[in-house]
């Protein structure tokens, strides 16, 4: 049933989609992977830490029991023996944890980064259902975790097998050499066979935590409908999107038109094209387009400049030029200025004429 509820999931996540599974905490990490960087770190320390500790617990015994007298060992002083040795321990032992804390956080950080996800401590009631819990221990999932677990005792114990069958001989030959030289030869069989099975950790964490990007990557995939969803979260609804943009231009068309009867004049091309500009001198650098339209909008503002008595001129490289290069509002380009200033100056030579302003 999950494979068949992964087959609609085809689309990559988004950025929105993988940002809020961050926010709930949901990284692709692997456990094996920051265990076995833990391991290694606490190896290394044990192979530099373990001569200065050796240098520190004969000198701790030789202060503390070497001077320890069997009248002294009394209900009075037991107390302050055992808070000694507490904190002499604790004062070895310190610098170790310190330093596997720290490759503990440094391995999560190099796999997901920094997450704070307080939803993540709030309780889950559903995980303490009795069905639930059986449906997620026999999951796809469990199982998985189970293989691994069994392959990777099983790769384990034998990198230990075979290393201890090639030391079998060396082992039996222990009881002729002195305590301090079995110490040191078992000291140094344990840290090799720890080696090996270190390496063959590291190499299972890494397989691991590419398992764990696959399956966190299928995870986070999308249906159509669910991008289709968020785009129109995001966005909007493209119908509400549409709808905005049409009583748009419904107000910029009436904002537009009622710009017409104000116009000097109307150049046409002759009929395709409508563009009406206005001049100022108090007020404008340039003459500005207060209204452009082709087709019926065209019609709409020659009918209206027809209306309010605004002259109307044929010209149709200048029209096409105007309806091209410049937005309602906006004054005319520099290469434009001679062409429509001749256009201005015919339409008021017409308005003296007529004894209207010149």
């Amino acid at each position: 049933m999950a494979d068949e509820a992964y087959q609609d999931r085809t689309e990559q996540p988004t950025p929105k989609r993988r940002a809020e599974a961050r926010k709930k905490g949901q990284v692709a990490r692997s456990r094996d992977l920051s265990g076995a960087l833990v391991l290694l770190a606490g190896l290394g320390i044990l192979a530099l830490w373990t001569p200065y500790l050796g240098v520190r617990l004969l000198h701790f015994f030789q202060v503390w029991l070497g001077d320890l007298q069997p009248g002294l060992l009394n209900a009075a002083y037991l107390p302050l023996f055992f808070a000694n040795i507490t904190l002499f321990v604790a004062g070895l032992l310190a610098p170790v944890l310190l330093v596997l804390v720290l490759v503990s956080l440094l391995a999560n950080y190099l796999q997901g980064g920094w997450i704070l996800a307080p939803s993540r401590l709030a309780p889950d009631f559903t995980r303490i259902q009795l069905f639930k819990g059986f449906q997620r221990l026999f999951s796809g999932r469990s199982l998985v975790e189970l293989a691994k677990s069994l392959l990777k005792v099983a790769i384990i114990g034998l990198v230990a097998c075979f290393f201890l069958q090639g030391k079998l001989a060396s082992f039996l030959s222990l009881v002729r050499l002195e305590p301090i030289q079995t110490v040191h030869h078992l000291q140094s069989a344990a840290f090799q066979v720890s080696s090996r099975i270190l390496m063959v950790l590291l190499v299972l964490g890494a397989l691991d935590y590419a398992y764990q990007r696959y399956q966190f990557e299928k995870n986070l995939r999308m249906t159509k409908q669910e991008v289709k969803d968020e785009m129109r979260q995001v966005e909007g609804d493209p119908k509400v999107k549409a709808r905005i943009r049409s009583l748009m231009r419904q107000l910029t068309s009436k904002r537009m038109m009622a710009a017409v009867p104000r116009a000097d004049v109307i150049v046409t091309n002759p009929s395709h094209l409508a563009v009406a500009l206005k001049y100022e001198a108090a007020h404008m650098l340039a003459p500005q387009v207060v209204a452009k339209g082709q087709g019926f909008v065209a019609l709409k503002i020659i009918a209206l400049a027809q209306e309010a008595g605004v002259p109307r001129v044929e010209n149709q490289p200048l029209a096409q030029a105007l309806y091209r290069q410049v937005e309602v509002g906006e004054a005319i380009p520099t290469s434009l200025y001679r062409a429509v200033a001749e256009v201005l100056a015919y339409v008021y030579n017409l308005r003296a004429a007529a004894g209207g302003r010149s």
